[in-house]
């Protein structure tokens, strides 16, 4: 999930309210978390300091607190561009400056990382990897959204270690990329945007469990070595309410991810432990 600050004019995709951000986050853990799925949490850092007592108390249960960096929500640092239109520099700034106020809202360091609406460059990977970041989300397979700086028209559709120089293919560099799950062929993108397993996005009938199905399937005919699939979501649905349609999704998905334990002998696990993972994967 992907927890963004009350919407502002720079950064509008937030929540309304910071009690509707609160009401989403706790429902959606919750929900996740009585399943027994650790979900991860991508934080920017105003939304750690309005809610950090209770973001502490999900981190005690095992999810995964990340870094959200959305620059037009650093107040006053004067950001109003997309993470992947800066130069390596002012991106470095950035995500330091996040990463300092997320760490003093919450007493901890994140590892993973997230940038808002995918926004990245060649520089990106490095520039987190070098703060000590370890694993992140940054991707949406066929995604090609030049405005927003998210163009990920060739990017791989499975986790891998990424490429310090390309962005797009994989490399040695030892930080995992778990891209969102996608179909990333040319003739499925709609105004530059590819479908994505994206909670909001559709219906779970129509669209999550369609896709899903044609992702495993392409990953068998691919022999992929490390299968994972990765949703998505924000902060903006009342995902406590059990009546709610976002709400009916996600309850339809944990029940088909129920039976993807069986039949693919799958683990539901958080951004790290999918590291963990991947690591031993390897051999």
């Amino acid at each position: 999930m992907d927890c963004q600050p009350a919407a502002t004019r720079a950064a509008p995709e937030g929540p309304s309210n910071w009690e509707q951000s609160a009401r989403s986050i706790d429902g959606y853990c919750n929900c996740l978390l009585r399943a027994g799925i650790t979900p991860t949490l991508f934080v920017t850092p105003r939304c750690a300091e309005e809610h950090g007592p209770s973001l502490e108390e999900f981190a005690s249960a095992g999810v995964d607190l990340g870094l959200l960096i959305q620059p037009q929500s650093l107040e006053s640092a004067g950001f109003g561009r997309h993470l992947g239109q800066y130069p390596r520099d002012q991106q470095r700034v950035i995500v330091e400056a996040g990463r300092e106020r997320f760490q003093n809202a919450l007493g901890r360091r994140p590892q993973s990382v997230r940038s808002a609406l995918y926004s990245a460059s060649d520089a990106t990977f490095g520039v987190v990897y070098d703060l000590g970041f370890r694993q992140g989300s940054l991707s949406c397979p066929g995604r090609l959204v030049t405005k927003h700086a998210a163009v990920w028209d060739r990017a791989v559709s499975d986790p891998h270690y990424v490429n310090l120089e390309d962005r797009q293919v994989v490399g040695g560099c030892p930080f995992l990329e778990v891209p969102v799950t996608a179909d990333a062929s040319p003739k499925q993108r709609r105004g530059g945007l590819s479908p994505d397993l994206t909670i909001e996005n559709g219906t779970f009938a129509k669209w999550h469990q369609p896709l899903i199905e044609s992702q495993l399937q392409r990953m068998e005919r691919e022999s992929v070595r490390f299968r994972a699939l990765c949703l998505s979501t924000r902060n903006c649905f009342s995902y406590h309410d059990r009546t709610d349609r976002y709400r009916a999704i996600l309850d339809d998905m944990i029940s088909h991810l129920a039976t993807l334990e069986s039949d693919y002998a799958a683990q539901p696990v958080s951004l790290a432990g999918a590291h963990a993972g991947f690591r031993s994967s390897l051999g």
